[in-house]
């Protein structure tokens, strides 16, 4: 369970968020729209413990979050496959379930690429990628599907929302696309 209790949060004299409450259940898949600067990733931001609310009440019950930044956050010096294999912690299933999530990814054959040789939109769905993998109770994803076409931006977003349910975790999806926050 996440519970926003009447947060309010400001950068210096910018209020972004006034009273703002939600609550999520586990388990639960919410989106988050609406325009540029109303607090979206604000909102993640205190959810996932990296700002402090100036008011209100966070509570959460959650153990692990994983989140998957706006931006994707690439170590720049590693591969996709090593940027990948930073967030996992069992050894013997790490090739073969970095495997499977490159294939689920569309990045079959990317695994020993740069990030500096990746286009925009591969360098999200690696970031995508690196969030599964670590895994959690609660994912939070900040427009993970901004760089992306729209036939690939509705096939992942099928592919998380199936990938959620079968976790039972909680997730909070940023969008500015109804179609991307409906498919959610």
């Amino acid at each position: 369970m996440l519970e926003f209790r009447n947060v309010s949060f400001s950068y210096e004299n910018k209020q972004v968020l006034d009273r703002f409450s939600f609550e999520l259940a586990d388990g639960e898949i919410m989106a988050l729209m609406g325009p540029s600067g109303c607090g979206k990733t604000t909102a993640l931001r205190l959810a996932a413990g990296l700002e402090r609310p100036n008011g209100g009440v966070i509570l959460s019950s959650h153990q692990k979050i994983s989140y998957a930044f706006q931006e994707p956050r690439l170590l720049p010096w590693l591969t996709v496959e090593q940027n990948l294999r930073a967030v996992l912690t069992n050894g013997s299933a790490e090739p073969k379930r970095i495997d499977e999530m490159l294939s689920l990814m569309g990045l079959d054959g990317c695994a020993q690429l740069y990030p500096n040789q990746l286009s925009g939109g591969m360098k999200s769905r690696v970031s995508l990628a690196r969030s599964l993998l670590y895994g959690g109770d609660l994912y939070l994803f900040d427009e993970p599907f901004a760089a992306l076409d729209e036939a690939l931006r509705l096939s992942l977003c099928t592919l998380l929302r199936e990938q959620l349910k079968n976790s039972g975790a909680s997730a909070i999806f940023v969008t500015h696309q109804s179609t991307d926050a409906e498919a959610m």
